[in-house]
Parts: structure tokens; C-alpha cells; sequence
């Protein structure tokens, strides 16, 4: 998937990873960023847990973040400068496609709050040193590259010796709210079958044992389960692969579409029941 189609989807994509980044609560709350010195958020998406990140971390500990999309970088930057000139006043989320399109990468204000933020590929950081972090977090984004093996050499790369990796991907099987989607879009005859599998890792074991491969060590791993607060059937709650598809389907069998996706929605919303993603979480540490 090219970064052109996540910068299209960049701003209504934060309506999603509101709820993924539970996960990513769960992983630092484990990973202590209390005691770290310099932090990577690699594939950042819209920095949602920036603020949280910084409330959280020592004041000279330095946060970096990267994102394939561009767009998405730039949200993050606008996110991240409108909490830090004033964190008590108004809603983050508000902001304008002005400020997001001009937002200074280089604003100093992001440098004083050892903050750094740039387009990266996590296949090739070459932009990051050898041993340069205490902790590397990636939330839902492994699953999404197309070299796998490339990401989690890049990731041992850059950390120091005694350094924390945290990763989420998601299990296909236990996303509720995608196969909800694959069967609707079945049903109005517009896929054969489920157009995009997160990943081919679904078990705890094969998460352990992918990445042993790499030398990491002191593994930890869960499955976790979280709750989807989808009520509004709109483009916000439509992933990028699912949108690609809905963009060249003939309108009658859009409007099928969402006629039987709103009808599931309800059925669930009837029985008191949210929607459930659920994702491998892992922790684990480079050698010393």
C-alpha cells in the first residue's frame, strides 16, 4: 500500500486509532518511558499519544516519531504544537487543513520540548543511528510493510544494548469489525473474499518466534482485546483497503454496502455490544 493513499486518509484515520491505541497504553505502561532517555514512535500515524507520552516521560528525554505518510507527519506536528502552546485549552482534534498544510516541521517549539518528528520508512530509518534508543514502539503497523524482516532489523539497529522493543499487530481472526466489513462487502458482490490479511502471524507463538529470529530476548507476549465505539456509518470508520474498492463499485452496490454494514451495526448496538479488534502485544529487549 503506497503512502499516497494514507495521506488521503489521514485526518479520518484518527477517529480509528483512537481505539488502537489502547494497545499502545497497555505497552507503555510496561515499557516505563519514565526511565527512558530517548523514546522512537516508529510509524506514528497522527502522533495520537504524543501529549500523553510527553506528560509521561522525563523533561530531558527526547521523542522522536516517524510516519510513511507525510500527511500523516504533518497532522502529528499540528496535533503535538497546538497541545504544547497551550495544553489546557481546547480540543486537540481541532484542527483546521490550513494549519495541518503549513505546520514547520522545524518549529522550534518542537525542538525546546526535545520533540522530533519526520516522513521515515521503518524498513530504512537511515535518517537514526546505530544504539540511539532506550525504547522503540510500534502500534498496528508491522503487519502493514511490505518487509516484515527489514522492519525488525531496522528496529534492533536503532535501539541501544538493553534497549525495549513494543509492537502490536493485529490478529485477523479476532477483528470483529473487519470481518464484519469482508461480509458485507461479500454479501453486495463486490469482493470474493477477504481482500487484505493483516498478517500471517495469528498466534502467540508465532509472535514469539518471529522475533527471536532477530536476537531479541526477555519476551513478552499477550493477547489483548479492546471495545470499537462504532455508532456513525460514515467514510471515518472505512478502511483504506475497503475505501479503494467503494471508490470504483458501481453506487447500487455502494449504497448495498452500507445498507447491510448499518443493519449489522444495529443488530450489535441492540444487544449492548461494541465491536472488538484484538491484537499481539509484545514486549522484548535487546541484549546487552
Amino acid at each position: 500500500m503506497n503512502h499516497h493513499i494514507w495521506d488521503a486518509y489521514s485526518k479520518s484515520y484518527l477517529n480509528i486509532q483512537k481505539n488502537p491505541a489502547s494497545f499502545q497504553l497497555s505497552l507503555m505502561n510496561m515499557l516505563r518511558f519514565n526511565e527512558a532517555e530517548e523514546i522512537l514512535d516508529a510509524g506514528c500515524a497522527g502522533g495520537q499519544l504524543h501529549q500523553y507520552i510527553l506528560q509521561q516521560r522525563k523533561n530531558t528525554c527526547k521523542l522522536t516519531a516517524c510516519d510513511f505518510s507525510l500527511q500523516m507527519v504533518k497532522v502529528a506536528a499540528t496535533r503535538m504544537l497546538k497541545f504544547l502552546n497551550n495544553p489546557l485549552s481546547g480540543e486537540i482534534m481541532e484542527i483546521s487543513p490550513l494549519e495541518i498544510e503549513n505546520v514547520d516541521l522545524n518549529c522550534p517549539l518542537l525542538e525546546q520540548n526535545n520533540y522530533k518528528i519526520f516522513q521515515g520508512d521503518v524498513q530504512s530509518l537511515t535518517q537514526l543511528n546505530n544504539n540511539q534508543f532506550d525504547i522503540y514502539i510500534s502500534n498496528m503497523v508491522i503487519h502493514l510493510v511490505e518487509n516484515k524482516n527489514q522492519a525488525i532489523q531496522e528496529a534492533f539497529r536503532v535501539l541501544k544494548p538493553g534497549g525495549k522493543i513494543g509492537i502490536v499487530i493485529p490478529v485477523a481472526s479476532g477483528n470483529l469489525l473487519m470481518a464484519t466489513m469482508t461480509k458485507c462487502f461479500m454479501q453486495c458482490g463486490l469482493i470474493q473474499n477477504m481482500p487484505f490479511k493483516p498478517t500471517d502471524i495469528e498466534t502467540r507463538e508465532e509472535m514469539i518466534s518471529f522475533i527471536k529470529k532477530y536476537g531479541f530476548t526477555d519476551i513478552l507476549c499477550w493477547n489483548q482485546t479492546i471495545p470499537f465505539d462504532l455508532y456513525d456509518i460514515d467514510n471515518n470508520y472505512i478502511f483504506p483497503q475497503f475505501k479503494e474498492i467503494l471508490e470504483k463499485a458501481p453506487q447500487e452496490q455502494v449504497d448495498q454496502f452500507y445498507a447491510f454494514f448499518k443493519e449489522e451495526v444495529q443488530n450489535r448496538l441492540n444487544q449492548n455490544l461494541p465491536f472488538t479488534v484484538e491484537g499481539l502485544c509484545l514486549i522484548a529487549k535487546k541484549p546487552l
